[in-house]
């Protein structure tokens, strides 16, 4: 606690068991006009509690006594009631406590309200602008796209009209011709099924960087796929012409 607070203190107790001075009194306003937040009549308050406790029950005055201290008040001009010292209203700091809570607890909703993963369709659509497009050759039979960036290493291949497998046995395998790799194999793209319908929507998985692709082809393989196909090309998709 500070000096003046300490001060402050010091003349509220003279205030309520003394009386202050004028210097006394101007000191007090000033004080309390730098600590609003204390209630400046606390003391007084205080001090009349314990002194009405301390006297005890009041005796009955004389009749004779009681009469003319009562003709005495009557005739005594009003004396001016002093201006209550307005009080600091601690309301607002009651409401600004609340409203940093809510605050909070909106931010902490926020945070931690469940968010919406994007579907493949909306992450491929994102894609689309910065991304290369590769289609196979129009023509009767599966069809499909792939968009591709080379900068993301991302790329979602989207398929139809292929017969659905078992996935137990068999599954569509996606290759990357990889024009940048003097390895002239085709890099693994990952495997994928087919709904019912023979559509699918796929992410791309390399599993090593692409440098410049140049094509992409799909197979039909053993479930899981294999490192180095053999099998012939169900579609072949190469960069879309414009």
């Amino acid at each position: 606690m500070s000096f003046k607070h300490d001060r402050l203190d010091e003349l509220l107790a003279i205030e309520a068991t003394q009386g202050l001075s004028p210097a006394e009194a101007t000191e007090l306003e000033s004080l309390l006009a730098q600590f609003p937040a204390d209630e400046p009549d606390s003391l007084e308050l205080a001090a009349a509690a314990v002194h009405l406790a301390l006297i005890g029950p009041l005796e009955p005055l004389p009749v004779g006594l009681a009469e003319r201290l009562e003709l005495t008040a009557v005739a005594m001009p009003p004396v001016p009631v002093r201006p209550a010292r307005p009080r600091p209203s601690r309301a607002w700091a009651a409401w600004s406590g609340w409203a940093v809570a809510a605050s909070l607890a909106c931010v902490m909703a926020f945070v931690l309200w469940p968010k919406k993963e994007p579907t493949l369709a909306e992450l491929r659509d994102r894609l689309r602008p910065q991304a290369v497009a590769f289609a196979a050759a129009d023509k009767p039979g599966p069809s499909g796209e792939v968009v591709w960036s080379a900068a993301r290493q991302e790329g979602y291949l989207e398929v139809s009209g292929l017969p659905p497998l078992d996935p137990s046995k068999e599954q569509y395998q996606l290759w990357i011709v990889d024009a940048g790799r003097a390895d002239k194999e085709p890099v693994d793209g990952g495997v994928f099924d087919v709904r019912p319908d023979g559509t699918a929507l796929v992410r791309v998985r390399a599993p090593i960087a692409v440098r410049a692709a140049a094509a992409f082809a799909v197979t039909k393989e053993v479930a899981g796929g294999v490192v180095v196909s053999r099998a012939k090309h169900e579609l072949v998709l190469t960069p879309k012409k414009s």
